[in-house]
């Protein structure tokens, strides 16, 4: 892991470098799923494309399950995914601006959001409902641990 020698730039943050992959995957297009709109009826095209638009700008892993991902982005939601399921088990709405930050409990039972305005939001993860949401300054947080 790659720490600035300058604790002035450091903030907490960390950063990544090649020594910190565990292992790499390639992917090869023949192992993507196809994209063909003809195949489906525009409002299926229509209802996945708004299921997940946008922009993909966090991802958190459970620290309990390993099977269970969050992201959020600049779609203004929260995802909750079961790898090898097929499909996201939660769909988490109440942000309304881009979702850049997300952390799990230590127990792996809730899991915080944080969106550009400012709001966090705690969602319990066995059932997607949203505990209480926490309101601050736009710029007095910019993560979420």
């Amino acid at each position: 892991m790659n720490i600035p020698a300058n604790d002035e730039d450091y903030h907490g943050g960390v950063f990544l470098d090649e020594s910190d992959i565990v292992q790499e995957i390639s992917s090869d297009d023949e192992y993507l799923p196809d994209t063909d709109d003809e195949a489906r009826s525009d409002s299926e095209a229509s209802d996945e494309a708004d299921d997940c638009a946008g922009e993909l700008y966090t991802v958190a892993c459970s620290p309990t399950d390993g099977t269970l991902v969050a992201t959020g982005g600049g779609d203004d939601k929260v995802f909750l995914w079961k790898i090898g399921h097929g499909d996201w088990a939660f769909e988490l709405h109440g942000h309304k601006d881009s979702v850049s930050s997300l952390a799990f409990s230590t127990d792996g039972q809730l899991l915080a959001s944080r969106s550009i305005d400012g709001l966090v939001q705690i969602w319990d993860t066995n059932s997607g409902s949203l505990k209480c949401a926490l309101e601050g300054s736009r710029k007095g947080i910019e993560w979420v641990r």
